[in-house]
């Protein structure tokens, strides 16, 4: 899934690094030493959120 710019937010973490928070589902949340890669660290947690969530409609 490709994330628009409005979808999430990135912050400095207190230690170093990035963390980016998706912004329609908080839990959806990433860590990178960059913010490029902690960006690229949630579209992938972003797509097996979505995937997980397309099992459970499946099973249901």
């Amino acid at each position: 899934m490709q994330l628009n710019q409005n979808d999430y937010t990135v912050e400095a973490a207190a230690g170093g690094g990035f963390f980016a928070y998706y912004m329609n589902n908080l839990l959806c949340s990433a860590y990178g030493e960059t913010p490029d890669e902690a960006c690229e660290n949630l579209e992938r947690v972003v797509d097996d959120f979505v995937s997980d969530m397309f099992m459970v409609e499946e099973y249901i």
